[in-house]
């Protein structure tokens, strides 16, 4: 029971910010909670019905080792050796959000989830605007942007046009085991995994920026010349940890500073000598994190990128 709970919790509102919305509906042999904008659920043994608030069945569980669940009326009891706890329910009916009776379930196509997982990274923390927060599935290809680096890689989603959210994407990258089905429709996409269990996140309103697909759909054609290696990897992130915001890069070191010090790791690279550019070491972290090659160039031009999953741009600075 408490994996089972865990597995949908990352769904589950943490405030009413609809009716029962926190709550845990237990019904038909499935366990369903939602945020509003992803909705989980996985298999329930049994056919018990119950709609009980989250935090407090969450909490009951969490001092229980094998618990027991008994209905009783407006109430449930939890009870595992001589400990118990009774909460309160309300009325099934007050839990009605959107399920997935109307997908069309398909195979996941090769190569999506991980090129999902290369493109999230992408992803600003705080997006400016809403399709920012979002990878983009657009007719075979996938696309996200932080607003500095734009990436994207070719894969066979089909003929769809939708924004997978950030969070519905954390949520499958946590649970691959069993992953196995997909369905898209003009509503929603939505996963099942081989238990039955499944996953429903609303389409963002929006789209990728024309212009963006454009580009880095030009990124695929170029074949960057100078190879990211683990040894640069790892002095950029010795640098990148160290630095206050921005990260220089020389032909032969990679510089930043915090306050009064200066960090540096010895690096060649094919930056023209005694020249430099400046990235923000937040917004480069992506690019080295995921590609196998770039070739750093003098801006205004951008600096193109490529790796297993995805490639792109980055606008950079010079000094």
């Amino acid at each position: 029971m408490h994996e089972i709970i865990k597995w949908v919790s990352d769904a589950r509102a943490e405030k009413e910010i609809g009716p029962a919305m926190s709550f845990y509906k237990v019904q038909g042999g499935e366990v369903r909670t939602t945020n509003g904008r992803l909705t989980a659920c996985y298999p329930w043994d049994g056919d018990m019905e119950f709609l009980v608030a989250g935090a407090e069945f969450e909490k009951v569980l969490s001092r229980m080792d094998d618990p027991v669940i008994k209905v009783n009326g407006d109430s449930i009891v939890v009870r595992s050796g001589r400990f118990s706890g009774t909460i309160a329910t309300m009325p099934l009916a007050d839990w009605n959000y959107p399920d997935v009776v109307d997908a069309e379930w398909v195979s996941i196509p090769s190569g999506l989830i991980d090129i999902l997982k290369s493109l999230r990274v992408f992803i600003p923390d705080k997006p400016q605007q809403l399709w920012m927060g979002c990878v983009a599935l657009e007719d075979g290809n996938c696309y996200s942007t932080n607003g500095y680096a734009i990436a994207g890689s070719a894969c066979d989603v089909g003929k769809v046009q939708a924004l997978l959210p950030a969070e519905a994407i954390d949520f499958v990258m946590r649970r691959l085991e069993g992953l196995e089905e997909w369905a898209c429709n003009e509503n929603y996409v939505a996963f099942r995994w081989q238990s039955g269990a499944w996953l429903r996140t609303q389409k963002v309103i929006g789209k990728f920026t024309e212009k963006g697909a454009n580009m880095v759909r030009k990124a695929y054609q170029i074949e960057p010349t100078q190879e990211i290696t683990q040894e640069f990897r790892e002095a950029f992130a010795d640098v990148a940890a160290l630095a206050e915001d921005s990260v220089k890069v020389y032909s032969d070191r990679i510089e930043a500073r915090f306050k009064q010090s200066k960090i540096v790791a010895p690096m060649e690279s094919s930056i023209e000598k005694d020249s430099c550019l400046v990235w923000s070491a937040q917004i480069l972290a992506p690019v080295i994190s995921q590609a196998t090659h770039w070739t750093p160039t003098k801006p205004p031009e951008l600096t193109p990128f490529r790796g297993d999953n995805v490639a792109g741009w980055i606008a950079g600075r010079r000094e």
